[in-house]
């Protein structure tokens, strides 16, 4: 073999070893949360059925009364679109510990980036259920949601350990097996079905006026109504009467909100006058907790045969 030839091979062999390296690197951190929240679904018997009275913060967020620890008691804000989160101060006055950080930024609501550094506490309990570990990403106080997230957010990882049923109508909320299907078919009759319904983009509205079916995320961590992107609130603009408001997150974003009451059609339910926000920072579409507040609904987290998480919805607009 000649030397050139040996030599690029050397040269080779060492770029693969470190590229696999920093692969390595990078991905170890990912397997090694995936692997402690995946954890959370073995919290549930089979044959759990919990029971809590719904509630609401001023703002229009549902709440779950939590204890940390055994001794901190907590009400946080459930959240159907974003980890779970606590304010950096609370996490030390509760006694959390450094887990670790992910090597990427995530962005917010607001289009802001940070890195997500990982505080795990003993336990968090909710009644009868307790996680083991559980995990809340630290919101420091530079952060634009520091201010908006209260006491912390309760997210979707904690939400999977089971399925949730809502119940507006009666102030209830019940937590049960997701393997439990009888359960599923009692507590779901003369719901809509939406198959992975609580990811992005996936419940049809009808909105009257541009006679378009336009997908909607079911976000619960956004307090209000409906919310509407750019595109779609300029297309309303030019057929329904709206009003402007200038809104501040913060000390230096400035934002502005256009606002329309029209009639809009969910999950079968024709609504004459439903309040439909634009945020030209946000610019998504939202099903806000103000608007779940009127209906009554399950949110179904299971996994497949091929162990992937299903994330259902099953939905009744109170009329």
């Amino acid at each position: 073999m000649k030397k050139k030839t040996k030599r690029n091979l050397i040269i080779t062999a060492i770029l693969i070893v470190l590229i696999s390296a920093i692969i390595a690197w990078l991905a170890y951190p990912f397997v090694r949360y995936s692997s402690h929240t995946l954890a959370y679904r073995s919290t549930l018997p089979e044959n759990a059925c919990y029971q809590y009275p719904i509630q609401y913060s001023e703002e229009g967020w549902f709440l779950i009364d939590c204890v940390i620890n055994g001794k901190y008691k907590v009400p946080l804000r459930i959240d159907t679109q974003a980890t779970s989160l606590m304010r950096e101060d609370s996490i030390h006055a509760y006694s959390g510990e450094y887990w670790g950080n992910l090597p990427i930024k995530s962005t917010n609501a607001y289009q802001k980036k940070d890195s997500p550094e990982l505080y795990t506490f003993t336990s968090i309990s909710f009644g009868d259920a307790c996680i083991q570990e559980p995990m809340f990403n630290s919101i420091s106080k530079d952060n634009i949601i520091y201010n908006v997230i209260d006491e912390g957010i309760f997210g979707t990882e904690m939400l999977a350990i089971g399925t949730w049923k809502f119940d507006t109508e009666t102030g209830m909320m019940t937590l049960f097996h997701s393997n439990n299907k009888d359960l599923l078919a009692k507590e779901t009759i003369g719901m809509i079905y939406y198959p992975q319904g609580l990811r992005e983009d996936s419940i049809p509205i009808y909105i009257e006026g541009i006679n378009d079916k336009v997908c909607f995320t079911l976000d619960m961590g956004y307090a209000g109504v409906l919310e509407i992107n750019n595109a779609l609130a300029d297309r309303l603009k030019t057929h329904f009467h709206y009003k402007e408001e200038i809104t501040k997150h913060g000390e230096e974003l400035t934002d502005t909100l256009s606002i329309f009451k029209i009639p809009v059609t969910i999950a079968g339910t024709r609504i004459d006058s439903c309040e439909i926000v634009n945020s030209r920072i946000v610019n998504t579409n939202y099903i806000g907790a103000e608007f779940m507040h009127h209906c009554n609904f399950v949110l179904h987290h299971s996994l497949n045969e091929h162990g992937k998480p299903n994330k259902d919805l099953y939905l009744k607009v109170r009329e």
